[in-house]
């Protein structure tokens, strides 16, 4: 017998076939999905007991190898070997013909209403959606749940607006419009339009079997060489590997053990088809250009009631912050208690007589009936298409077929965290633990410092038949993946209370100087798009860093080594309950050193600098400071006494500063900042004493890992 015929003669327990997403693969680039799960095989147990080896099958006429490995496990006195393959299918999109610009422009229009299932709600929300609220812990899961919203909305307002600045820009530039719609017309023609290979999915049934067909030969090869087959299916992958799988599909997979989606595009593919099969796509854009019609016959009404609870509490809390920053020599003077109570009576006046005035004209009137009126019928319209032709079920019949069918995604993967249209139940693994950007969740699910190696890695030995080996792995990375997601999920907390504090600020700076909501935004979209952008960089390079740490942590506490000092590890949360007081007294702080710096720079500006206290220019990073040490108590951080004692520092030498020349010769209590800073000084005492008790509440998860 020759040596390719022993080759091809040989047989694998098990063997792992590794489906790419969207996008143009080179061959190779999907097989190191495969290459990290073994590499967190070896790092655990080392290069002598686990090995790897490319291409071990010859390809020849009767047999065309695809792309594959052999990986042996040698525990157990005994080596156990798997075989890992690559199905690559975005080759054969070079034989399907270019791209066309009017399709994919006209599928690009067709789809953008699923824009709102994007951004929507997702599994955690559920709960939210389908009980009502009672008791604290619901309204805070509500709660969540609408910041939740903001957050997406706010980053999808500031991107949005990017775009429309960048193309109006470009537009005033012969030049630059020449090049950016030579630069489209060449990404719309070229391999490159990834929106193509979606269009050809979900509209394509011609092309999509010649896919699903290519596809079927791969799962064929891994058959006639393995007893039994793992298909792992990432992103658009996971839709046509469902295809394949399914009880409809031309051909049948009798070895087919397990089936994996990660970030899968099941659910927009899936989506995308029901409303293209059903004619509902022009209903869905009526219910959408009807949005505008809606808020603006709701305008005359929302908008003054909205501005006027604005506006109420933006005086409210001025007069509140100008009582606290009024200097103790003041209080004696009876026409400022006047006039404090005067403004006071004002904004009760207001109150009282803003209610009544709110009224809605004829033509707001039947924009608002009309719409409702439209809506109900597109409603109509759009139920009676989907039951006529109800969407395929996203069913692989996988109890009865004896298939495992697991799908994996990150809460933040725009793709794998859909709510609708639903899977079967237990089909839905827990979260994976998240980086914390859609971008970054959707592609770095098998980075080897990520939970889904290992989770693989911990399947592959039980597949192997290494019971023992593989009970410890799961229980393992059971635990990893808890910490990992609770340590993600405060991180992502203390990124959206930054992001929401400092967004609140520049939108209340815009609404003193401009009276409409838009008009402030539109003024401040430039620095909150700064913010954004840093954050995000910031907080992406702080959960690799986690990541990384995490993984040391994962090797070493399996294999026994000793972890280096500088990979340790800790996650340390502090409980609900004693955040409360160091988050409200430093937020309290951080609000009254901010609108100090304000009034002191107004003041500046209206008296000279001479004439005020010299101080003030600390009170900025003393706010600062303080609100993020709010930002930090609310995540469930135990923030550390070295932060209080630099924004204390700070306050020192600001009290020590000039005092305007009215009070030179006066006690520094009877200073104009003496209130000011005794104040502060309350609100960081309260914080230290508030967060040196959360620090001895907190809980070491990684003391589990």
């Amino acid at each position: 017998m020759s040596k390719s015929r022993k080759h091809n003669a040989a047989r694998w327990r098990v063997g792992y076939l590794f489906v790419h997403g969207i996008g143009n693969r080179k061959p190779g680039t999907t097989l190191k999905w495969g290459r990290s799960t073994f590499d967190a095989l070896r790092a655990v147990h080392g290069e002598q007991l686990v090995s790897w080896q490319e291409q071990p099958l010859v390809a020849s006429p009767e047999d065309a190898a695809i792309r594959h490995a052999e990986a042996v496990v040698s525990l157990g006195g005994t080596n156990h070997r798997a075989l890992f393959a690559e199905a690559l299918w975005a080759d054969r999109f070079a034989e399907l013909g270019r791209p066309s610009a009017r399709r994919t422009l006209t599928f690009l229009v067709a789809s953008l209403p699923l824009l709102f299932w994007v951004v929507g709600p997702d599994r955690r929300d559920l709960s939210v959606l389908t009980l009502p609220a009672h008791g604290l812990r619901g309204h805070g899961e509500a709660g969540l749940a609408q910041m939740r919203l903001l957050w997406r909305l706010l980053t999808l307002a500031v991107i949005s607006t990017g775009l429309v600045y960048g193309i109006v820009l470009a537009s005033h530039n012969l030049l630059a419009s020449v090049l950016l719609l030579g630069l489209l017309a060449w990404f719309v023609r070229s391999r490159h339009n990834l929106l193509w290979h979606v269009r050809v999915a979900a509209v394509d049934e011609e092309r999509t079997r010649l896919l699903l067909a290519h596809l079927h030969r791969k799962v064929q090869w891994m058959e006639r060489h393995c007893d039994e087959v793992v298909i792992v299916a990432h992103s658009q992958g996971g839709y046509l590997m469902h295809r394949v799988l399914s009880p409809t599909a031309d051909q049948r997979h009798p070895k087919v053990r397990r089936f994996i989606g990660v970030g899968s595009g099941l659910k927009p593919i899936s989506l995308l088809k029901t409303f293209d099969r059903s004619g509902i796509g022009p209903n869905l854009w009526g219910l959408v250009c009807l949005i505008p019609a809606y808020l603006w016959g709701l305008g005359p009404w929302t908008w003054q009631l909205f501005a006027w609870i604005t506006q109420a509490i933006l005086r409210q809390l001025y007069l509140a912050l100008q009582v606290t920053v009024t200097p103790s020599a003041a209080l004696g003077d009876t026409q400022l208690a006047e006039l404090q109570r005067e403004a006071a009576a004002a904004e009760l006046h207001r109150a009282f007589t803003a209610m009544p005035s709110l009224r809605i004209d004829l033509a707001h009137g039947v924009a608002i009936v009309v719409a409702i009126s439209m809506a109900l019928l597109l409603s109509r319209l759009i139920h009676a298409a989907l039951k006529a032709r109800p969407p395929h079920p996203l069913s692989l019949d996988h109890y009865r077929r004896r298939i495992e069918w697991r799908e994996y995604s990150s809460p933040h993967d725009m793709v794998g965290r859909m709510l609708g249209p639903a899977l079967p139940n237990d089909v839905e693994q827990p979260w994976i633990a998240p980086v914390g950007q859609p971008l970054s969740d959707h592609t770095l699910y098998f980075h080897h410092t990520e939970v889904l190696p290992r989770r693989l890695a911990a399947d592959l030995l039980g597949d192997l038949g290494l019971k023992r080996e593989a009970a410890d792995w799961e229980q393992a990375v059971t635990r990893l993946d808890e910490v990992r997601r609770q340590q993600g999920t405060r991180r992502r907390t203390l990124h959206g209370l930054l992001l929401g504090t400092f967004a609140a600020l520049l939108a209340a700076l815009q609404l003193f100087r401009r009276p409409s909501i838009l008009l402030a935004y539109l003024h401040a979209w430039l620095p909150l798009a700064l913010l954004l952008l840093v954050l995000t960089v910031l907080f992406s390079l702080l959960a690799h860093r986690a990541a990384g740490m995490a993984a040391c942590r994962f090797t070493a506490s399996l294999s026994g080594a000793a972890l280096p000092r500088r990979s340790r590890w800790h996650v340390r949360i502090v409980p609900p309950g004693p955040r409360l007081l160091p988050t409200a007294t430093t937020a309290t702080g951080g609000l009254v050193a901010v609108y100090g710096t304000v009034r002191f720079f107004l003041a500046a500006q209206e008296y000279g600098e001479t004439h005020i206290w010299q101080g003030y220019p600390f009170l900025l990073p003393m706010g600062i400071g303080l609100l993020l040490v709010a930002c930090a108590s609310a995540a469930g951080y135990p923030v550390r006494a070295r932060w209080y004692a630099a924004i204390a520092a700070l306050g020192g030498m600001a009290l020590y500063s000039a005092p305007a020349l009215a009070f030179m010769s006066a006690p520094w209590e009877l200073r104009p900042e003496g209130t000011l800073l005794g104040t502060l000084g309350v609100c960081l005492a309260l914080g230290l004493a508030g967060s040196l008790h959360a620090r001895l509440r907190a809980v070491d998860l990684t003391a589990r890992v």
